[in-house]
């Protein structure tokens, strides 16, 4: 479930006041038509759109929305909408953009973009994510969403991408274990360092980092002299990851018994 920020009515309050401020000032006002469908103005919209003005798009479809509740042009109006304020960048227009999308797919749950809406609601988050070394909140909101869009549209068009994405954000997350694993390896916290390898394994089994958490694993025990256990993870890093940057390490230590109680040098290397 999406979680949004007790600071979003602020956000969307700000943000509208920018925009209101940036049509009053702007050479080419938006048109006000006097049809039900206001038609004029989603042309005008989708002008916007064409030409990537995200801002005055997103500024049109927010205008036709609130004014126009019976046009046939909602469902688009919604979607682009969120697409405009995606494309804006920015936390605040990312959070925007999730309600854009969220409240397509409430209005319009049977439209036929709904697994674009979703994919958008995970793109969105994914867009916020921040590094390895920080905070994964919206790396979090963003895999959850995308296993979403798997879970109810196995067989959408957009699948292909959203994959490469998701492959972005799981290795994000894993990173960010990676990062706390070497913490703990560096100042001699083994089983803490191990935990974390395993818990990321565990969770995250199609992450590009397997290879340095097996090295986590089989370095930790080498050190702490568990000569069997050290052999086994460096054996499963030759055999499952042959190309990782750490092969050569492994097979050094391999070369030296997989395991011995170690030196000064080693527990700082």
């Amino acid at each position: 479930m999406i979680k949004h920020s007790p600071v979003r009515w602020a956000v969307a309050a700000a943000l509208a006041g920018v925009t209101a401020f940036a049509g009053a000032c702007n050479k080419n006002p938006l048109v006000l038509p006097a049809d039900s469908a206001g038609e004029e103005l989603f042309q005008q919209a989708q002008g916007f759109m064409d030409d990537e003005n995200w801002g005055r798009a997103s500024e049109a479809y927010d205008t036709l929305l609130r004014n126009y509740p019976t046009s046939p042009h909602l469902p688009q109006a919604r979607l682009s909408l969120g697409r405009a304020y995606y494309e804006q960048g920015g936390a605040a227009s990312q959070i925007m953009a999730v309600d854009a999308f969220r409240n397509f797919l409430t209005y319009h749950p049977s439209h036929g973009q709904v697994d674009y809406a979703q994919l958008m609601i995970a793109m969105s988050y994914m867009k916020m994510m921040r590094s390895p070394d920080r905070d994964q909140s919206q790396a979090v909101e963003a895999l959850e969403n995308f296993e979403i869009f798997f879970e109810d549209y196995p067989d959408s068009l957009y699948a292909e991408d959203a994959r490469a994405n998701m492959i972005e954000v799981v290795d994000n997350l894993a990173g960010h274990e990676l990062v706390v694993a070497d913490f703990q390896m560096d100042r001699g916290r083994y089983a803490a360092a191990r935990n974390r390898a395993e818990y990321a394994l565990r969770k995250y089994p199609s992450t590009t980092h397997a290879c340095e958490f097996k090295w986590i694993l089989g370095e930790s025990h080498r050190r702490q002299g568990d000569r069997q256990r050290a052999t086994n993870y460096f054996q499963e890093l030759l055999d499952e990851h042959p190309d990782c940057d750490r092969v050569e390490d492994a097979r050094d230590r391999m070369s030296r018994g997989g395991a011995t109680r170690p030196s000064d040098e080693d527990v700082t290397g």
